[in-house]
């Protein structure tokens, strides 16, 4: 698969690791820049695997679909 991802660091709140945002085809991966390095690679990873899993096209709720992901890990 191959995805169109720009990254971007933001302060977030310290319960938010990261997120995507899916717009016009194209993929924003937002890392919390409070994280330590470490962090912040484990939450970008964990975002393009939601990306490279087709979970944004799916129709069942984020909590199902992070349940999924944490499974698989």
């Amino acid at each position: 698969m191959t995805a169109s991802i720009s990254t971007v660091l933001y302060p977030l709140p310290g319960t938010v690791r990261g997120y995507t945002v899916l717009k016009d085809g194209f993929y924003t991966v937002v890392i919390n820049e409070n994280l330590s390095e470490a962090a912040r690679l484990r939450a970008y990873w964990h975002e393009v695997k939601h990306i490279e899993c087709g979970d944004y096209d799916k129709k069942c709720s984020a909590e199902l679909i992070e349940i999924h992901a944490h499974e698989s890990n």
